[in-house]
């Protein structure tokens, strides 16, 4: 449970289409009845695995929290990549929370399906029994697809029963699609051949083709030939004439499973599947239901209206983007998404270092590591009337999912999470509570690409400034960069008065004696081995850089007077360096030599310290006879 309510998680593909949408607004309904909130866990692919973007849509999966959850719907036949459900199902049975798979049978889950077989043949037996047809050809699937062979076997069970001889050239395989179709219906229509009474189709798509063949030869539907689809697309929503075909018993999926659920929980077995029947629609394609006219103008102004809604959010969409990608701190995105309504009911939550990490797009994430135990909530949309505009990011923990979950998420309405990714590296995910209806729904995929593309652009606009700015043998920053952080402080520092600048010189001893005898690969290693004693060091968030070769700079502005500063930073240095030498095992020593500048501010400019500081360290080197011969440049 979460906030009192039981929780049902359900894992699929793409919320917004159809058959997902369908399935999100059937749950809930019921799922009010019994007390559960809906935790929607979607991907913007189908996980077929042939996209780029899978591995990060994957990772929304990673973001469930089994401590929380008393059920689990997996939609196993609609989540391509089976591997998903299994993982899924694994840690279900781990934490003893009972996994319903729909469709596609997963082990350790309760299979959910539909008895297709009962209605096709009530179909068949429509069109061949009902309205005395003899004359009757049958459009297959694929050829060997065990829902295809099925559907064959049942037109010719029906044929047999009725004493009508099987005619093998009154078949054909359309592959569940249209242009297969197309070249099947050829054949039936072919010059010489004789009509058919009617022509049963094992979905559809391919019954909506036939219609369409027909139409172009000049025949009419029913009057001319019958035809029966199978699966209750939305296309045929709009198809005329209606077609006679076979829909899901959605409704009654969705309450059987969450009565089930009920079940286990109050103490019932675990039953090993849940079977529902399909039920048969008799309408225009066969004659049952008299043809009418639809308003076409109707459809198109409502396919209108929607299309351009969705052209007027795309161009949104791409303003955002651009706008989020020139945003190098979270914090502000406020300003400019704060009165875009596609964001309302959201909240954008990121890694607390989406923006930072040195993980590239090559780099793999282990299952669980997607997101970070801490989170930053960059964007929280308006909220029914609870919307407080703020520029101030929130960190909070991700088992809290968002911070004031009670106040902002109607547990009513199904809270939605999509994974934000730029490619396959992990950013966050968004988190949204929108009314149920299929325009809000569409909005899902442009929301998580406008977030997931835009911060990605601004991670990559920061590892090229950090490219730019940073020595990449030793992580430090280079010459460009200390100046462009060290100036400022140094001048905040004149302004307020009475702040202690110190300043670091250091130089690697004996580095052509390192090359020469053992290699540059050495010699860098010994570089490396500097710049990490003096990170090691740099307690006081001191800007560390290399100023190339074997010369180091560190500076910084301490917040009070420090006493024993260059003792101290010596000891922490020498005590690195030290330890290194120990544990090496090299067959040489790192050494280096240090100067140290600690003096109250004044408007001394930094390269004046920095000399001093240069003095000191040859000095320094001077007194341990390792002066090299060229001088500082």
């Amino acid at each position: 449970m979460f906030n009192g309510r039981k929780i049902i998680a359900v894992c699929l593909p793409k919320a917004y289409e159809r058959i997902s949408f369908r399935y999100i607004s059937a749950l809930n309904e019921y799922a009010l009845e019994k007390g559960y909130t809906l935790f929607v866990y979607q991907t913007c692919t189908a996980l077929y695995g042939n996209s780029r973007n899978d591995k990060g849509e994957n990772y929304i999966f990673s973001l469930i929290d089994y401590d929380i959850i008393d059920g689990i719907i997996i939609f196993s036949e609609l989540l391509k990549d089976k591997n998903i459900a299994d993982k899924i199902a694994q840690e279900a049975a781990k934490h003893g929370i009972p996994a319903i798979a729909v469709e596609r049978p997963v082990e350790g889950c309760i299979n959910a399906h539909y008895d297709y077989g009962d209605c096709f043949e009530k179909i068949v037996r429509h069109i061949i029994v009902d309205h005395h047809l003899t004359k009757v050809n049958f459009i297959a699937g694929i050829k060997g697809n065990s829902f295809s062979e099925e559907r064959l076997d049942i037109y010719k069970k029906v044929l047999a029963e009725q004493g009508i001889p099987y005619d093998p050239e009154r078949v054909g395989y359309g592959d569940f699609w249209d242009y297969p179709t197309r070249e099947v219906m050829k054949k039936f229509l072919a010059d010489g051949k004789e009509l058919p009474e009617a022509i049963i189709c094992s979905n559809d798509v391919m019954a909506i083709t036939a219609c369409a063949m027909l139409a172009d030869k000049g025949y009419s539907v029913p009057e001319d030939i019958l035809i029966s689809g199978f699966d209750g697309i939305e296309d045929e929503e709009y198809h005329n004439p209606r077609l006679t075909t076979c829909r899901s018993g959605c409704a009654e999926m969705c309450r059987s499973m969450i009565d089930t659920f009920e079940a286990v929980r109050n103490g019932g077995k675990i039953p090993d599947e849940i079977l529902i029947n399909f039920e048969m629609v008799k309408s225009q394609s066969c004659g049952c239901v008299k043809k009418k006219p639809n308003d076409s103008m109707l459809m198109i102004r409502e396919m209108h209206d929607r299309l351009d809604g969705y052209q007027q959010r795309i161009s949104d969409m791409n303003d955002l983007m651009s706008y989020i990608s020139t945003v190098k701190k979270p914090e502000l995105i406020h300003e400019g998404l704060k009165d875009k309504e596609m964001f309302n009911n959201s909240f954008c939550c990121l890694n607390i270092d989406a923006l930072d990490s040195e993980m590239s797009a090559d780099t793999e994430c282990e299952p669980g590591e997607p997101f970070t135990d801490d989170m930053i909530m960059v964007y929280r949309g308006r909220f029914n009337d609870l919307y407080e505009p703020s520029s101030d990011t929130e960190i909070f923990k991700r088992k809290d999912i968002i911070p004031g979950f009670e106040k902002y998420i109607d547990m009513d309405r199904p809270v939605i999470f999509s994974s934000l990714h730029y490619l396959n590296i992990p950013l966050g995910y968004i988190c949204l509570n929108v009314d149920i209806n299929i325009v809000a729904y569409e909005r899902i995929q442009q929301i998580s690409e406008t977030f997931g593309n835009g911060f990605g652009n601004v991670r990559m606009y920061n590892a090229m400034e950090r490219l730019y700015i940073q020595d990449p043998m030793t992580g430090l920053y280079n010459r460009r960069g200390f100046y462009q952080l060290v100036i400022p402080e140094f001048e905040k520092a004149a302004d307020e008065g009475r702040k202690m600048a110190a300043v670091v010189s250091a130089d690697l001893d004996g580095l052509k004696y390192i090359n020469d005898n053992f290699g540059h690969s050495e010699g860098d290693n010994a570089i490396k081995t500097v710049a990490a004693a003096l990170v090691h060091a740099a307690v006081y968030g001191e800007i560390c850089a290399r100023f190339g070769g074997d010369e180091f700079v560190v500076a910084g502005v301490l917040s009070e007077e420090t006493k024993g500063y260059s003792e101290n930073f010596k000891k922490r240095f020498n005590d690195y360096i030290d330890n290194y030498n120990r544990e090496s095992d090299k067959p040489y020593k790192v050494a280096a030599s240090i100067g140290i500048t600690c003096r109250v501010y004044d408007t001394s400019a930094v390269d004046e310290l920095i000399k001093i500081s240069d003095d000191l360290m040859y000095e320094d080197k001077a007194g341990r006879k390792q002066i090299r011969s060229r001088p500082r440049s």
